[in-house]
């Protein structure tokens, strides 16, 4: 979400009151400007209903602004005809008193009198729209910085939870990052020893900001308890799926993919993840590793299905997210693995952080990113 529509939308009441009173008071001096250029001549309720037509409805316009922001037109125009009928028909019933041809005394010291409380009437409405104006600056600046500090505390924790990967475990090398949308993603990449071997995997919690950001949190944790109970890689996705239902709200879900070397084989299982790309050396190819599970955290007790696969000496794997796949060009066409592949195979064979920087560019080259982008490479150099 845009940060400034975020800030509008969470606007105190008290605030928003405020902030209208004081386009009210600031406008009114409108219809006070009027009597003015009348010298004086304006009926008492013309002249009251004047000042308050004018705080009113310019308070209309900020309102329709706020509510409506960018359609602020489609409120715009129809207030703007009322307003303008109802000058015109309130100057028609209540005219002005002609003017006097010639003054008097006693209409001189009248006409100075009128004057001059108008000119007190606009001094005080000035004042009083501009202290409500800085009663709203203050107490929301206030708050948009104390917001934004607990931002930039959210994404420091965001990128301890989620630090680069650049480490060799054995006969193993990984690279990764992640790319959070805003300050704080929902997006985790990990790589986790254990006795027999290692644990690489990818987690993408559904939405966006703080809420997926602390449930991406959870998962880190529950997962590196399940790998260091020394239980099998297989039995993972099941143990997140429990951790992760009740703590979660209703709509959110995570999709989890993994690769887990135990000294003999290479398990891997994905819960609604895009599938995995592994380059084959052998054959200079690159071909999808997938395999079909639900996300976690939709269903109780689900089953999750593991398989194991075959790596030599140079494969390449690549585990993403889908931030980097939806990305859409002008034409709405989304990059998808199909234009990862080329660009994978084209590098396969260049340092890890060259392949990573690689693709990056050419999903940024394709459109922007609206989603948090995240990959994590896996490179064999053994027979395993």
């Amino acid at each position: 979400m845009n940060p400034t529509l975020a800030f509008w939308k969470t606007f105190p009441r008290k605030s928003t009151f405020v902030f209208l009173a004081g386009v009210f008071f600031t406008f009114s001096t409108v219809g006070i400007a009027s009597d003015l250029v009348e010298m004086g001549r304006q009926p008492a309720l013309l002249y009251i209903l004047m000042v308050l037509i004018s705080g009113v409805f310019t308070a209309s316009y900020a309102a329709a602004g706020l509510v409506f922001r960018k359609k602020m037109w489609k409120a715009f125009f129809p207030i703007f005809a009322v307003h303008m009928l109802l000058i015109n028909l309130l100057h028609h019933w209540l005219p002005s008193f002609p003017p006097l041809v010639v003054m008097n005394a006693a209409d001189v010291s009248h006409l100075q009198s009128r004057l001059s409380f108008d000119a007190r009437c606009m001094l005080i409405a000035i004042a009083l729209g501009y202290s409500c104006f800085v009663y709203v600056f203050v107490s929301e600046g206030r708050r948009y910085f104390r917001v934004h500090a607990e931002m930039e505390l959210a994404a420091e924790i965001h990128h301890i939870l989620v630090p680069p990967i650049d480490t060799k475990i054995g006969e193993f090398e990984f690279y990764g990052r992640s790319i959070p949308s805003g300050e704080v993603g929902g997006d985790l990449i990990d790589v986790f020893p254990n006795n027999s071997g290692w644990i690489a995997y990818v987690a993408d919690v559904s939405g966006h900001g703080v809420a997926p950001g602390v449930v991406m949190a959870m998962v880190k944790s529950a997962a590196r308890m399940q790998i260091s109970s020394c239980e099998k890689s297989s039995e993972l996705l099941g143990h997140l799926n429990s951790v992760l239902l009740p703590i979660k709200k209703p709509d959110m879900f995570a999709t989890f993919a993994y690769l887990a070397w135990g000294g003999e084989r290479l398990e891997y299982s994905l819960a609604g993840h895009p599938a995995m790309l592994l380059y084959q050396a052998a054959t200079n190819e690159v071909s999808e590793v997938s395999c079909l599970n639900m996300p976690l955290g939709m269903f109780d007790q689900q089953n999750f299905d593991t398989a194991s696969v075959h790596c030599a000496p140079d494969d390449l794997f690549l585990i993403l997210t889908d931030g980097l796949l939806e990305v859409t060009n002008a034409k709405g066409e989304e990059f998808t693995l199909t234009g990862i592949k080329p660009v994978m195979l084209a590098h396969a064979t260049a340092p890890l952080d060259v392949v990573f920087q690689s693709i990056l560019d050419a999903v940024h080259s394709h459109g922007h990113a609206i989603d948090d982008q995240s990959m994590l490479l896996v490179r064999c150099h053994r027979d395993a």
